[in-house]
């Protein structure tokens, strides 16, 4: 999993990066603290023989089920387990699923990339004293 992108959001606007101009009123920071992530899941692809020949149908078959079974699964994964990371909120962790998509046979990997933006509160400034 890695970060994409990390950016200020609205509670009533969320996934939306929102536009208000800062450092008008200090140490304001935004309500909603949006970060998008990409999750990325590669295995080994069926590749041509060292003698050249391409792989045979039923390992190709194999390896698409592998990766459409992979796809429904991180998909399933995030849906279900993404709320519990916040018990402290109602109804959990607030998040958009994006785009999920394959990622072709290339250098011997097959994969799936899925984008999810998550909503995380917004942290207030520390003052000098707190600051470490």
């Amino acid at each position: 999993m890695s970060v994409v992108r990390i950016f200020g959001s609205t509670h009533d606007g969320f996934p939306v990066e929102a536009r208000t101009v800062q450092g008008v009123r200090g140490c304001a920071p935004p309500p909603v603290t949006a970060v998008e992530l990409l999750v990325t899941l590669l295995r080994c692809a069926p590749t041509f023989t060292e003698e050249g020949c391409p792989p045979a149908c039923d390992e190709l078959t194999a390896a698409a089920r592998i990766l459409h079974t992979d796809m429904v699964t991180v998909s399933n994964a995030l849906l279900c387990c993404l709320p519990a990371t916040a018990p402290q909120l109602r109804r959990g962790r607030r998040f958009v699923m994006g785009v999920q998509r394959t990622i072709v046979p290339e250098g011997g990997c097959v994969g799936l990339e899925q984008r999810i933006t998550v909503a995380l509160p917004g942290c207030a400034c520390l003052s000098e004293e707190t600051s470490p």
